[in-house]
């Protein structure tokens, strides 16, 4: 037995107009969960095109057009976000640490910082911390430093000629046991 599968041309066309606008819906509610399961900004891109494919359906516009604007717009979408957006939301949410705050500070040489051994003890804003210098020459006990970064829990630091220190901040020092 066959089945007589005549069709008018309008009834495909009203198929075919309908179901691609609830397909797009469909992937627009799909993305706009996986986003908000997420908090990632992961497929906020995908979603938004979704949209706009949903809206060109509702225009009218044939498959391949809806596809090409969905392709183009996630990626237009995933290139502003990588370049633009999330070097800014990377940058608003690094928080200094404790070790960032020394970076600039003038401290003192509690232990010789010898560059061959990688040794030596400064003092900082009140705390003690291992240090280490780029320069060949080792930095002698009592002499004046600046932090000028911190690798891996050493400061790293440069001698400070006695006309950089600023004489108006008190280092603090140890006092001794005696």
């Amino acid at each position: 037995m066959l089945i007589d599968v005549n069709l008018s041309v309008e009834a495909v066309m009203a198929v075919a107009w309908f179901s691609w606008p609830i397909f797009w819906g469909i992937v627009l509610v799909a993305m706009a969960v996986l986003e908000l399961s997420t908090l990632n900004l992961v497929s906020i891109w995908f979603a938004l095109a979704a949209l706009i494919s949903l809206i060109s359906a509702l225009l009218g516009a044939s498959l391949p057009v809806q596809f090409v604007i969905f392709v183009f717009c996630s990626a237009v979408g995933f290139l502003i976000f990588t370049l633009l957006i999330r070097p800014k939301i990377q940058k608003a949410r690094s928080i200094p640490t404790n070790a960032d705050r020394i970076i600039g500070e003038e401290g003192i040489v509690l232990e010789i910082i010898s560059p061959l051994e990688d040794t030596g003890l400064i003092r900082v804003k009140g705390q003690i911390w291992s240090a280490r210098t780029d320069s060949k020459v080792p930095i002698e006990k009592d002499e004046l430093v600046r932090v000028v970064s911190i690798r891996g829990v050493k400061a790293v630091v440069m001698p400070l000629p006695l006309n950089e220190y600023n004489l108006s901040e008190k280092i603090e020092t140890p006092e001794s046991d005696a």
